[in-house]
Parts: C-alpha cells; sequence; structure tokens
C-alpha cells in the first residue's frame, strides 16, 4: 500500500512538472532563424515576469531581425547573456495572445539593461499593441 501512494505521488509530480517548459527554454528553436550574439560586447538583459501566466518572449533588432527568444515562466527570471550591441524590441505571447511593445531597450558594451513583465491595477490595456501569429514567428 505504502509503494502504491509513493508510485502515485511520482506519477503526478512527474506530470505536472513535465508539462510546462522551463524558463529560458527555447521552445521555437525550429520556426525562428538561428539568434544572434555576441561574445565580445559583454551585454545582457535581465528578463523578469511577476505575472501570474507564463510567456514567451522575443528580441528583435531595430530592424525587426530575429536576435533571440525565450520562454519564462510565472513569478521568474532569466539573463539572456552574449547580447549583440543596438535598441531592441520586444515581443511576447502570453499563452492567448501576441504582442509587440513600442518601447525601445537599449543594449550597449557592458551593460546589463532590465525588462520586467508586471500587472498594474491601473492600468485599462495592455502595453504595446496587438500583432499576428505571423508577425511574431517572421
Amino acid at each position: 500500500m505504502n509503494n502504491f501512494i509513493t508510485l502515485i505521488l511520482f506519477f503526478s509530480i512527474f506530470f505536472s512538472v513535465a508539462q510546462r517548459p522551463l524558463t529560458g527554454e527555447k521552445i521555437f528553436k525550429n520556426k525562428y532563424p538561428n539568434e544572434q550574439f555576441n561574445l565580445l560586447a559583454e551585454a545582457s538583459l535581465l528578463v523578469s515576469n511577476s505575472l501570474e501566466d507564463d510567456i514567451i518572449v522575443t528580441l528583435r533588432d531595430g530592424g525587426g531581425h530575429y536576435i533571440t527568444h525565450l520562454y519564462l515562466r510565472a513569478f521568474e527570471k532569466y539573463l539572456i547573456q552574449n547580447l549583440p550591441i543596438g535598441h531592441f524590441i520586444y515581443q511576447y505571447h502570453n499563452l492567448k495572445l501576441f504582442y509587440e511593445s513600442p518601447e525601445r531597450i537599449p543594449i550597449v558594451v557592458g551593460s546589463k539593461a532590465y525588462l520586467d513583465f508586471y500587472f498594474s491595477a491601473g492600468s485599462k490595456r495592455v502595453i504595446g499593441f496587438e500583432i499576428s501569429r505571423d508577425d511574431f514567428f517572421r
């Protein structure tokens, strides 16, 4: 009986954890071109998710070219390292809709930038504008 309970507990924990990707995972590697990185710039971006939902964040340069993407679980942080230099646009997918922020994130040599996704009760709308699935994966 004790082994049976242990076995059920093990499988329930295994399946609850196995259903969600880990923070930082590149779950759409096959849909995007190769990542852009620069080992010499030593630039990084700390992305924080204070929302109750998991999100997928995509970074693009000012021309809209793909830099990198990551899966970010609710209430977790992830440090993206070895970023190229420039001003980046971020897109995000909250597993329901796709958005792009008009805000640009400047990345310079040796910088440690910060991006926080959070819910503001005073905000009447989502930051940024809605985009199509095709625009998110271009």
